[in-house]
């Protein structure tokens, strides 16, 4: 049986907020591309677009790029949750707005640019005011930092520029204690069948493999952006907004989000750690400056976005 279209007008409302159409010379933009006839998005950068196709610049899982091109009648759906013209509103004088924004964009973890967007955001909050934003967002910071020693030195970054000083922030789990870690493969292809099937109207099979507890149990574990109850809610009709088979917005960017961070947490393979791993080369280098024009690659004084550009303010 053929999988159902997805311009619905809950779609409609989607595409509009968040497609952005490029041209040969805007700026490159992430987006995450469904293709009829597969229920697994790609996701990567689109390096052209035109009314007629889109070229898409994806890696794979060995670090490899390749160029896709794809007509526009073969996309069923192109998300860019990365909005330029709200970037160029976010203004210096008011930071919690780019800590805001950032928190938004960590839904779409699976995202690279979006990834990218979130922490230069967040950065930038917490430069602009360290008294009431650096707590916030150097913790909202944390769940995209794979590398657990640089998640301890952003606690450590906000314990010393926290006013109180609050030793809780020296504490916290590493990102190895994420969501995803413990699901195992099989069921974790089975929620991501059941996330699409609630998506894409197949309201009916959807229902009845929520009933499996263990499907619950590893959209609990799993996934941080929606709920098994939620999912009933959408199949219910019973969700704010919801009602004759349409699912709102922001339910279907739940959806959408839980779904990819399900299909991007495979449990990795497990490789014997040989006695030289504890001898590398970090052990060399110089301890880092914990100042926040240090913290990420980005330089956080860069603030204003303007023309696909981040650009200091004008003196």
């Amino acid at each position: 049986m053929m999988r159902k279209r997805l311009l619905t007008p809950a779609m409609a409302a989607i595409l509009l907020a968040m497609l952005f159409v490029l041209g040969t010379t805007s700026p490159i933009q992430a987006a995450v591309v469904y293709l009829k006839g597969r229920s697994e998005p790609l996701v990567g950068f689109v390096e052209f677009s035109d009314d007629q196709s889109i070229t898409l610049r994806v890696t794979t899982e060995k670090g490899e790029e390749l160029h896709r091109k794809f007509m526009r009648s073969e996309i069923d759906l192109l998300l860019q949750p990365v909005i330029p013209s709200r970037l160029a509103s976010l203004s210096p004088d008011n930071p919690r707005a780019y800590r805001e924004y950032a928190e938004e964009l960590v839904e779409m973890k699976s995202d690279p640019e979006a990834v990218e967007t979130a922490t230069r955001l967040f950065i930038i909050a917490a430069h602009l005011s360290p008294k009431t934003e650096a707590r916030s967002a150097l913790l909202g910071l944390t769940p995209l930092v794979k590398d657990p020693q640089r998640v301890r030195q952003l606690r450590a970054l906000a314990y010393m520029i926290d006013p109180k000083h609050d030793a809780k922030l020296l504490q916290g789990d590493s990102p190895s204690a994420k969501s995803g870690a413990a699901v195992d493969d099989k069921i974790r292809e089975d929620t991501v069948s059941v996330l699409q099937m609630v998506r894409t109207e197949h309201r009916a099979d959807a229902k009845q493999q929520l009933q499996r507890e263990e499907i619950r149990d590893a959209i609990r574990s799993g996934t941080k952006q929606i709920t098994p109850e939620e999912c009933l809610e959408i199949i219910q009709g019973t969700c704010p907004g919801c009602g004759q088979g349409v699912i709102p917005p922001y339910m279907m960017q739940k959806l959408i989000a839980a779904e990819l961070e399900l299909i991007s947490s495979k449990s990795p393979t497990e490789m014997p750690r040989q006695w030289g791993y504890f001898l590398d080369e970090s052990f060399q280098k110089p301890l880092p400056v914990l100042t926040l024009d240090k913290a990420t690659r980005f330089d956080p004084a860069k603030c204003i976005f303007r023309d696909g550009k981040w650009i200091e303010p004008s003196p």
